[in-house]
């Protein structure tokens, strides 16, 4: 299902239906139920923000291992729009030729960024880049293996709201970045019962622009996504 559609679906449920609603669990249920159908536990996905932070990694990636969701055969979760914003300012920038893409999935961005001309490597939890894209190396955002300065340009998409420590994840992404960091992440108020499995939830652009604390930055709220831009120096490490 396209994201285009299931954002206008979430706006209009976290926008329109009173609050008693909207975050009751038997009126959330079916909804579970039709996004995750053919996943071996429901109950479990519905009550995941309440035990995430007591999952050990393992346990984690058993849990997204089993899961089953409509989304998954989408190419990426970013709009057209985000990445168009991304694409523009790094054409803008004669500083870049080595790119790290970090929560990679299945190389959607990363295959544009190469087209760019960019030097490329995807980074993900788990190997699901198609092969022939770019070098990949395991890791998590929140221990990267990769040595300080290592790329000119670090990308982050949709991928911070889902980490357990946002505030770790945050410093090694500024920490492997030598000149240009982009991250997007949606716009979205916190509700108990989310079909998204996120961890995190950020309402506005300067609220996450907050959590990275660089002063040469732009944040915007563009097609649904907070997209965020940073000009790196060591000051800002």
């Amino acid at each position: 299902m396209k994201r285009s559609l299931t954002n206008l679906v979430r706006q209009a449920m976290d926008c329109c239906l009173p609050p008693l609603v909207r975050d009751n669990y038997y009126f959330m249920y079916p909804f579970y139920q039709y996004w995750f159908a053919g996943s071996p536990d429901i109950a479990a996905v519905i009550n995941f923000k309440e035990v995430v932070q007591s999952m050990n990694d393992q346990e984690l990636a058993s849990f997204y291992g089993q899961i089953r969701c409509r989304a998954n055969t989408r190419p990426t979760d970013c709009s057209e729009e985000s990445l168009l914003w991304v694409t523009d300012r790094l054409g803008e920038a004669d500083d870049i030729h080595t790119l790290l893409d970090v929560g990679c999935g299945r190389g959607f961005c990363l295959e544009r960024f190469a087209r760019l001309g960019y030097v490329v490597t995807g980074c993900d939890v788990a190997k699901q880049l198609r092969s022939g894209i770019a070098p990949f190396v395991a890791g998590s955002v929140e221990r990267l293996p990769f040595a300080d300065n290592s790329f000119d340009v670090v990308t982050c998409f949709h991928t911070a709201e889902h980490v357990r420590n946002l505030t770790m994840a945050l410093e090694e992404l500024k920490r492997v970045a030598r000149q240009h960091l982009f991250v997007i992440v949606p716009c979205q108020r916190y509700f108990r019962y989310t079909l998204d499995l996120h961890i995190h939830f950020f309402y506005s652009s300067a609220y996450f622009a907050s959590f990275l604390g660089i002063l040469d930055h732009e944040c915007e709220l563009v097609g649904g996504d907070i997209v965020y831009h940073a000009r790196l120096s060591h000051t800002h490490r």
